[in-house]
């Protein structure tokens, strides 16, 4: 469920409430004749080494459309989007793009903050418990780390482009840092490393919301897709509105699977009916889709279907809402009417 959780909040941050001591005072800021920092997507700041998956969205560009409006309410009320743009400085409405990326020992939050980002800063200083540490390694970088709880937790601010925040290693949010200043020409960011790069990410990019797996896949992922996941490299999937409040949603998966005896494209095929009429796929309404298309080319595979958001919502509301709480780092809302039909 974990995946499921993050797809919903793209771009959150674990940046909630609580309060504490005011941090010390920063090290001295840099010289300003310090180099120029990168400027890119917030893809480009995500190391591809131990990387184990990554949601990206652009929340403002979803929020926007009327279409989606009454499946994102049932998933983020507005009040309670409120109350975490109260507590952590981010307003996820207007927030042009965020990005989780998940690691062995860490999760990484990235905002895009080009309009501005102190507020965050400020928030997060207010929750640390113990341990406070302020540093400015160049005249626009700010980091900040210490215990949240029990949990390390790092911010680092790039002033006029992103926060970041990093929960459990610092390790994530320091290379944040280093890209940023960069630091790392020699080692490739997430969508650049060789995993990720197999698939179609241009086109991947152009839509809302993305989730992707880099490979290759050992355990219970190897499993996935009638077995075809332990030959592949990468997954991607792709979200973006349709027409009359639906989705359409792209699943790519990169690797060659041209050597084994079954039809690749009837395993795809196979796969999808049975998640569609698994209790989980009946709860999300995946039962009443058309039947996706499915295309096979030398280097990867590719499921197309549209998806009835409202239904979408609804099951993944019974399904990860208190998880999506405990990303927001909030209390769940009681229970005040039943789920419409």
């Amino acid at each position: 469920m974990r995946g499921l959780g993050a797809l919903c909040l793209a771009a959150a941050l674990a940046l909630g409430c609580g309060a504490g001591a005011p941090p010390p005072p920063a090290d001295k800021p840099a010289s300003a004749t310090a180099p120029p920092l990168h400027d890119g997507p917030l893809t480009d700041y995500v190391p591809s080494a131990g990387l184990r998956w990554m949601v990206v969205g652009r929340p403002k560009e979803l929020a926007s459309d009327a279409s989606l409006a009454k499946a994102i309410e049932l998933l983020l009320p507005g009040e309670r989007l409120d109350a975490f743009s109260k507590s952590s400085g981010i307003d996820l409405r207007t927030l042009d793009a965020g990005l989780i990326a998940g690691f062995d020992h860490a999760t990484l939050y990235l905002a895009d903050a080009r309009t501005g980002s102190s507020s965050a800063e400020e928030r997060f200083a207010e929750r640390l418990l113990a341990g406070t540490r302020v540093a400015r390694p160049h005249p626009r970088i700010h980091r900040i780390a210490g215990v949240v709880g029990q949990t390390p937790e790092t911010l680092v601010r790039v002033d006029g482009r992103l926060v970041a925040v990093s929960v459990g290693s610092a390790l994530p949010a320091r290379i944040v840092e280093l890209y940023a200043r960069q630091k790392l020409a020699k080692s490739p960011s997430a969508l650049r490393g060789s995993a990720l790069s197999s698939l179609p990410v241009a086109e991947l990019e152009t839509s809302p919301m993305r989730f992707y797996a880099p490979g290759p896949f050992s355990g219970d992922w190897t499993r996935g897709a009638r077995g075809l996941l332990a030959a592949a490299t990468a997954v991607g999937i792709a979200v973006r509105p349709a027409p009359e409040g639906r989705l359409s949603v792209v699943v790519v998966i990169a690797g060659s699977f041209g050597g084994g005896d079954a039809d690749p494209a009837t395993q795809v095929g196979q796969a999808w009916t049975d998640l569609s009429q698994s209790g989980l796929g009946k709860l999300l309404g995946l039962d009443q889709a058309a039947a996706p298309s499915v295309v096979v080319t030398p280097d990867a595979l590719r499921l197309s279907v549209e998806l009835a958001a409202l239904p979408l919502a609804q099951g993944l509301r019974a399904a990860v809402m208190a998880e999506v709480w405990e990303i927001l780092d909030l209390s769940p809302p009681a229970a005040k009417e039943p789920l419409p039909p």
